[in-house]
């Protein structure tokens, strides 16, 4: 019985006196690659037969690069030459 009461005083005069341990986290940052979209678009008026505007349409879409915006421009020319319209830059 004295040998348990013996543990029990060491293990809370243990206790009581210790440190407080100091968990380190290993902080790993994580670079996130974000990748930034700007608005990329084409403005399109519309002309009638007599070269009078009619009314005008944005085309919008995000681009992450100018190329790809570029690449985009092109294709909202292409589709509208596809439809019947005449391009004129």
């Amino acid at each position: 019985m004295k040998k348990i009461i013996l543990l029990a005083a060491f293990g809370v005069a243990g206790l009581v006196s210790a440190k407080p341990a100091v968990v380190k986290k290993s902080e790993k940052q994580t670079e996130k690659k974000e990748t930034k979209f700007r608005l990329c678009g084409v403005l399109v008026t519309f002309y009638d037969n007599q070269d009078n505007p009619i009314g005008s349409q944005w085309f919008l879409t995000d681009a992450p690069t100018l190329s790809s915006c570029q690449a985009y421009q092109t294709f909202v020319q292409w589709n509208l030459s596809q439809t019947g319209y005449h391009i004129t830059p």
